[in-house]
């Protein structure tokens, strides 16, 4: 078997499937077809599953505790607060909490302290209990969730995040060209003349 042609072909086929669709979003686009609304959508995961970074551009709405109410949080900071402030209520985790002040750092500051002049953007958790809040909303749950909660040992697994997701609608449109012109290109080829040499 030729592995360089094999690698060409598969080259050609792509490119074809490329243009092939990269034309249809042009077509659409030109003849007004392809609107680009994105339509808010409010979706639901638990801390423990969500991936920091899918959350990144989401505007937060309310954090629930297992079972139990939503509880309004309009930031990222807000629901830091809120879950650090709910595990600190449990004695075992307000004591662990306190034994880590001051020892929780990242790379230039301190991410769980006693004092709120340690940090750029302190996070009251309680009396002498500040959490670091100067973060991107990925970086701020990575360290709640890697820095604090888990070297603490909370179960965060009941934990949910409310949040404003976005889709866009034109996806439908979009999906529906693609498979138009994949069964168009399927029919050229079965048409095609076949070469001999």
């Amino acid at each position: 078997m030729n592995y360089e042609q094999l690698i060409e072909e598969l080259r050609e086929e792509m490119l074809q499937l490329v243009n092939t669709k990269c034309d249809a979003l042009l077509q659409m686009y030109q003849s007004g077809e392809m609107r680009t609304d994105m339509k808010d959508t409010i979706r639901e995961s638990s801390l423990i599953t969500v991936s920091p970074a899918e959350l990144k551009g989401k505007r937060p709405l309310a954090v629930q505790f297992a079972p139990g109410e939503w509880i309004e949080t309009p930031t990222w900071r807000k629901v830091a607060q809120k879950i650090l402030q709910t595990c600190n209520e449990q004695p075992d985790i307000h004591e662990r909490f306190m034994e880590m002040c001051g020892k929780v750092a990242g790379r230039w500051r301190t991410i769980l302290g006693s004092s709120p002049e340690e940090m750029d953007v302190p996070i009251k958790v309680d009396e002498e209990l500040y959490f670091e809040g100067k973060f991107d909303t990925e970086a701020m749950l990575n360290m709640l969730e890697k820095k604090v909660l888990e070297p603490a040992g909370v179960d965060y697994s009941g934990i949910k995040i409310r949040y404003m997701g976005k889709v866009q609608e034109a996806a439908k449109s979009i999906e529906h060209v693609q498979e138009r012109d994949a069964l168009e290109h399927e029919e050229q080829e079965q048409h095609a003349p076949v070469q001999t040499m």
